[in-house]
């Protein structure tokens, strides 16, 4: 008996010691529920959210979806381009100025969409030149003069976006904060508060105040949201490429997409996220564009095995860790129409094929999970659209042999579509059966804006991020957010309980064992041929099959295909989309 007591006190050393161990491993698993309770922010729908780029019909075509086949689009979303100091900008689109954007937002209110900008202006703007794309915005957001228009610009758009009072979501500069990150991260830092723009010393009254760094430009965004459009929903552009490693498009298998998740975080944090101000709230959201082109297009597949690289579970795991640093939820905007399910997509010209649309039309919950709140489908350059863009009709050519499908791309269409109607059958199935709802809660509305005081514009050290753990920040009170602080005190005392569990269950049953196979060896015993053969109990197996509501199956549906084009809005001189080389560094 003595024995026994000692060996068991040495197992339960041994399983404290093991699970104590591999705590490491349980930290994922605690942090994915940390990033399930990020607050949604007000304005934005308790579900996982899918939209659609506008079309030359404004939303009549939309309107027919939705009728036809229950595709109740979430969000309606378009460009606001060609440059703040042009005299073609969007603001010029209709007058007076900026009534293109009023102009879709009544059509939006009226039809029941909610209304998504994306506002990318100052890489088309006059200005001085720089050394392409990158050198150009960063000279740009430098020059007084251009960002003394450019504020102007987006207090007009802020201006009627208040008007409206509905919820408008705004996606900022696209690309611009990538080239910011990648030039602090060149000049030894990675901070915002070390890049150069023209905040102060644009002479803009409310720039006033600010401080002349890129994180100034982004406190002064928000400044001017603060005082004009409270209901505007603000997302900053988080790019793939940021850290100078492309998540998207770089195939080797040694890229950390937990480092370089919490080091793309770490910069976004000084870009309006933390540290803000008093007075100065801070951006709702974060964005993110997986691709610029449908991969028909570009030749750029992400592989939907998750077996080589890119592929879509290290982008999921980058994102969530982004998630976790910013304490901020992802949309996601400018996603690839195209498919490799109708055979009207055989990589002709605007009808180009793309896997990402079915992937995560079957995986919502687990872009979910990483933090995503909403898909927003459209075409970067001259890609797949949703609508008859090609005036072409109903197409149904041969299928094709493309990347991971050898002539998959089988089934016939019967709408004139130019993704042969995809996405109008499988995001209208996925609402009629139950939009997927989103965990976390609801932050609480940003504070009003108070008068900045003189010692308001001291520009705060970024907070380092320890390595191994979700988030080291501490966002302020005021944002409705929960701290680092208190989700690391939740994660510790989880831990510490699961070991507990774990050494207690371990010990009882190392205790039962021992006392049934002592009163077993007595009386269980049964003779086979003069043998014993001990009494062992049955096995039990739990069943770990799933159903998976999500699927991207397409059922028998194209069955009421629509031959009319609905009648167009003007809205104005404008093309109703504006074409945006998205970078790869």
């Amino acid at each position: 008996m003595r024995h026994l007591r000692l060996i068991l006190l040495i197992m339960f050393m041994v399983v404290a010691f093991v699970v104590q161990g591999f705590a490491g491993q349980f930290a994922p698993m605690v942090a994915h529920a940390q990033t399930a309770m990020t607050p949604i922010p007000r304005g934005v729908p308790q579900h996982f959210s899918f939209g659609i780029m506008a079309g030359g019909s404004g939303t009549a075509y939309l309107n027919a979806m939705r009728s036809a086949n229950g595709t109740a689009w979430d969000y309606r979303y378009a460009y606001l381009s060609a440059g703040v100091n042009t005299r073609h900008g969007w603001s010029t689109w209709n007058t007076p100025a900026g009534q293109y954007a009023t102009y879709f937002m009544q059509d939006d209110h009226a039809s029941n969409y909610q209304t998504l900008f994306v506002y990318y202006n100052l890489l088309q703007s006059r200005g001085p030149s720089g050394n392409g794309e990158m050198g150009t915005d960063l000279a740009h957001l430098a020059s007084p003069a251009t960002m003394k228009a450019y504020y102007t610009d987006w207090a007009l758009l802020m201006q009627k976006i208040g008007v409206q009072r509905d919820n408008v979501m705004v996606i900022i500069e696209p690309d611009l904060w990538g080239y910011i990150e990648q030039a602090a991260l060149n000049s030894g830092s990675n901070s915002a508060a070390h890049v150069a723009a023209s905040v102060a010393s644009s002479g803009y009254p409310d720039a006033q105040g600010f401080p002349n760094t890129a994180q100034g430009f982004a406190w002064t965004l928000l400044h001017i949201r603060d005082r004009y459009a409270p209901n505007a929903v603000l997302a900053v552009h988080d790019s793939l490429w940021g850290t100078a490693k492309d998540i998207a498009g770089d195939s080797s298998s040694s890229l950390d997409p937990v480092a370089l998740g919490m080091l793309s975080g770490q910069f976004m944090n000084t870009a309006g996220l933390l540290g803000n101000p008093p007075g100065v709230s801070t951006f709702d959201l974060l964005s993110n564009d997986i691709a610029d082109h449908d991969a028909g297009q570009s030749g750029k597949w992400w592989d939907t095995s998750n077996q080589v690289y890119p592929n879509y579970t290290r982008y999921l795991r980058f994102i969530q860790t982004v998630v976790q640093t910013t304490v901020r939820r992802v949309v996601l905007w400018q996603v690839p129409v195209g498919n490799q399910y109708f055979r009207t997509d055989n990589n002709s010209a605007g009808h180009y094929q793309d896997n990402r649309a079915q992937y995560i039309m079957g995986h919502v919950a687990d872009f979910a999970n990483a933090g995503i709140i909403g898909v927003a489908f459209g075409p970067g350059n001259g890609g797949t659209t949703v609508y008859d863009q090609q005036r072409d009709g109903v197409t149904n050519p041969a299928p094709i042999v493309s990347f991971g499908c050898n002539a998959c791309n089988t089934h016939v269409s019967q709408y004139a579509d130019d993704d042969g109607g995809y996405l109008r059958i499988t995001v209208g199935q996925y609402y009629r059966n139950g939009a997927y709802g989103l965990s976390g809660g609801v932050a609480p509305a940003q504070p009003t804006a108070t008068p900045k005081s003189a010692n308001a514009t001291a520009t705060p050290h970024a907070t380092p991020i320890a390595q191994g753990t979700a988030s080291a920040t501490t966002p302020s009170a005021k944002d409705g957010r929960t701290t680092s602080a208190q989700s690391g005190g939740q994660a510790s005392v989880l831990l510490d309980l699961l070991i507990l569990a774990l050494v207690l269950t371990g010990g009882f049953g190392i205790y039962m064992w021992w006392r049934i196979s002592r009163s077993q060896q007595g009386r269980a015993n049964v003779s086979f041929g003069g043998q014993q053969r001990p009494y062992r109990s049955d096995t039990w197996h739990d069943d770990p099959t799933r159903a998976d509501t999500w699927g991207a199956d397409v059922r028998s549906e194209v069955d009421d295909g629509e031959s009319e084009r609905p009648g167009q809005r003007s809205y104005g001189s404008a093309t109703w989309y504006s074409e945006r080389s998205g970078p790869r560094s």
